[in-house]
């Protein structure tokens, strides 16, 4: 069964982190190259090329680092202390107090050794799954949809924190919400954006002429710039290795152990409900595929981040007939 020491952890990290500086420096030339194309085929000089660079710089110094609390917004997800989910989770088979999930995720942060801030969020839906996003030490959001909550007992909880917690540890998280708020950020405005000018027009009576075409006119030109960085919001999963996921549980199953990692692993593939969310730039912050998407055929296999649940399985069982024909 694969170990995971300290010097196994800090070449993760140090990977990732290497990763990350080269995922921001090829934004800025994939951004660049795309408005050279843009400038010689409408032959605008040196317009787009100069726009793209603009932006890419803009959303690299201030864009990354509100990537998260963007993310919280889409999701529509609620902070776990918040009063009106206290009566949903009341319900909760396993767990029916806000605190006590407190607790068990902070019993995890001292097993792994991790200090990092982690704020708490719970998404509005059945399926079972988790999101992690950040990229400081004080910037972690970890989401949980109310069916991991309801549906999970205690160590296949833990068993999905502890594949959470991998990726903070090795800076997997770092990495991964660099993607999404890069390459993905131009998917991320245009959702945004289009959301914020429905609201608008929905408020149209409600507000005076002048705020409502001042507002109209801002979110219209951060849509149509948006449109326009669009392709580059494709080459998203190309930068993603399924390998993360494979490492991520190994490391839950070295805390937990097989058969709750793998009854974890099963019990979300037969409930299976899909995510109402087509946000293609960060499905791989996801515990397992966000719209329970079939990768299995050659296409989806070829742009998917995730191996299938079987797959993961597999893996893990593997490892362990390998450790112990080894011993």
């Amino acid at each position: 069964m694969r170990e995971f020491g300290k010097k196994v952890l800090w070449d993760r990290q140090k990977i990732n982190k290497v990763s990350t500086y080269i995922i921001l420096s090829m934004f800025i030339i994939f951004a660049m190259l795309f408005g050279v194309l843009l400038d010689i085929w409408l032959k605008t000089n040196v317009f787009f090329t100069i726009l793209f660079f603009i932006f890419s710089v803009f959303q690299i110094l201030f864009g990354l680092s509100l990537t998260g609390s963007f993310i919280i917004k889409l999701l529509d997800a609620k902070r776990l202390g918040e009063e009106n989910l206290r009566e949903i989770i009341k319900n909760s088979t396993y767990f029916s107090d806000p605190e006590y999930i407190k607790n068990i995720i902070d019993e995890v942060k001292r097993v792994v050794d991790c200090d990092s801030d982690i704020e708490v969020f719970v998404i509005p839906s059945q399926m079972i799954n988790a999101l992690l996003v950040g990229r400081t030490k004080h910037d972690y959001k970890l989401c949980l949809t109310y069916g991991t909550i309801e549906k999970l007992p205690l160590n296949e909880f833990k068993a999905l924190l502890y594949h959470e917690f991998f990726h903070i540890i090795t800076k997997d998280t770092e990495y991964l919400t660099t993607v999404s708020g890069t390459f993905g950020s131009p998917m991320l405005l245009f959702k945004l954006s289009s959301n914020a000018m429905k609201n608008i027009i929905k408020s149209k009576n409600k507000v005076s002429n002048m705020d409502f075409y001042r507002d109209f006119i801002i979110f219209s030109f951060i849509c149509l710039v948006s449109v326009l960085f669009l392709p580059l919001s494709l080459l998203t999963n190309f930068f993603i290795s399924v390998r993360k996921e494979f490492d991520a549980d190994m490391f839950s199953v070295n805390n937990v152990g097989k058969e709750s990692m793998i009854s974890l692993l099963k019990k979300i593939k037969e409930s299976c409900q899909s995510l109402d969310t087509s946000y293609f730039f960060m499905r791989h912050l996801f515990f397992s595929h966000p719209n329970c998407k079939d990768i299995t055929n050659k296409v989806n296999k070829a742009i998917e981040t995730y191996p299938t649940i079987d797959e993961r399985i597999e893996f893990i069982e593997k490892s362990y007939s390998q450790d112990n024909r080894v011993e």
